[in-house]
């Protein structure tokens, strides 16, 4: 029983690493979009839904104002949702200097009414969403609207970076590199299944064409049922790796928010079951699987050849799991030009593997708080239909 115990622990490792693999493979031979182009570039519509965001709304719009992208060809929407602090008056003090800013009160209550609110009215053909905590430099428009427009992409999923000190910061970095790692790779490999939504662009007729939000049961997930959503009708999606398309997020400060965080974000993905989604289940437990294996391993239990046998099975797949997705990350961080380093990912690897079931189980009961908002399991105002 033993032996066979291990033989499908084996299996399991050796399918994951397949995955990683193929993974890897596309970001590794990503294509590289030509930047270089004659011609003016169409017009953009930025869309940055804000609540309570007084400390940053000054930085990403200041961003926004320094792109090398022609600003009158790029209309810029703040979207209130309903901010407690002096969001939206901070935005509007800007709006004098900048006629092509504009700052408007949500439809409705959440993130995704607030995009709906702002995608309503939105000028241009091309929307790129922008979190209003969000940091980035000043080729990032250019770079995202010259691809979108020499691709045949309805949507166009764009990277994030976590920034962070000391352990915790180093845990959520380390955590995002992986998670970065499989939603592109995923992504240009051409099985699409997660986005950001601090940074993601799509064309306007293909989010009306799909109806939007309309009929969402959750709050959250305006990227990931977004991204479903397109993919469902059959609409294209892409994905661009580049530096000059990334933005940059704080890590948590304190561990109470790094979990309300997580349990937020994990809250969501009950509403996006499918099969990735439930080998990502496989791929929480079976860690813990196979420590517990391992643990209960015994020479005299196992006898004679068995037990070789099953000690090999159980070594190969410790080093199946772990190999490939430490290898993942520093692809991602080669790619970014970040710093190199497997020993915090083999950290933050373990730590994962630890909190992420409970977190799991933890978001089936617990409802966070968000930005003073208590987040509800469904969405109580749901936005209304785009016209």
């Amino acid at each position: 029983m033993g032996l066979l115990l291990a033989s499908a622990l084996f299996a399991v490792a050796l399918l994951q690493a397949l995955i990683i693999g193929r993974w890897r493979n596309a970001i590794n031979e990503r294509p590289n979009p030509s930047l270089e182009g004659e011609g003016s570039l169409p017009s953009v519509t930025v869309i940055v839904p804000a609540r309570n965001e007084e400390a940053c709304i000054v930085q990403v719009l200041q961003d926004l104002h320094r792109q090398s992208f022609p600003k009158e060809q790029m209309q810029v929407i703040v979207v209130d949702d309903g901010s407690t602090d002096r969001t939206a008056l901070i935005a509007e003090g800007m709006r004098y200097a900048w006629p092509q800013l504009r700052v408007l009160c949500s439809h409705g209550s959440g993130k995704k009414a607030a995009i709906t609110t702002g995608i309503d009215a939105a000028e241009h053909e091309f929307i790129v969403l922008t979190d209003a905590d969000a940091r980035f430099g000043p080729e990032r428009m250019n770079t995202i609207v010259r691809v979108l427009s020499s691709s045949d992409a309805d949507l166009l999923i764009l990277p994030v970076w976590t920034i962070g000190e000391g352990w915790l910061g180093a845990l959520q970095r380390e955590e995002q590199a992986a998670l970065l790692g499989i939603t592109l790779g995923a992504a240009l490999g051409g099985s699409a299944t997660l986005a950001y939504g601090a940074n993601l662009a799509f064309k306007r007729e293909a989010f009306r064409a799909v109806g939007g939000y309309h009929g969402d049961r959750f709050t959250s997930g305006d990227d990931v049922f977004l991204l479903r959503r397109l993919r469902a009708e059959g609409k294209r999606v892409r994905a661009l790796m580049h530096a000059d398309a990334l933005v940059n997020v704080d890590a948590e400060i304190s561990w109470r928010g790094f979990f309300a965080q997580r349990i937020r974000w994990a809250g969501k993905m009950r509403g996006a079951i499918d099969a990735f989604s439930l080998l990502g289940a496989i791929g929480l437990l079976w860690p813990w699987a196979l420590a517990l294996c391992t643990a209960r391993f015994s020479f005299i239990g196992a006898m004679g050849q068995h037990g070789f046998y099953q000690l090999v099975l159980l070594l190969m797949a410790w080093v199946l799991w772990v190999a490939p997705i430490i290898g993942m990350v520093q692809d991602v961080k080669r790619a970014f030009s970040k710093p190199s380093g497997t020993a915090p990912t083999l950290l933050a690897l373990l730590a994962f593997t630890v909190y992420a079931p409970l977190i799991a189980l933890l978001s089936l009961v617990v409802r966070p708080k968000w930005k003073g908002r208590r987040v509800p399991p469904r969405t109580a105002d749901r936005p209304r239909h785009p016209r």
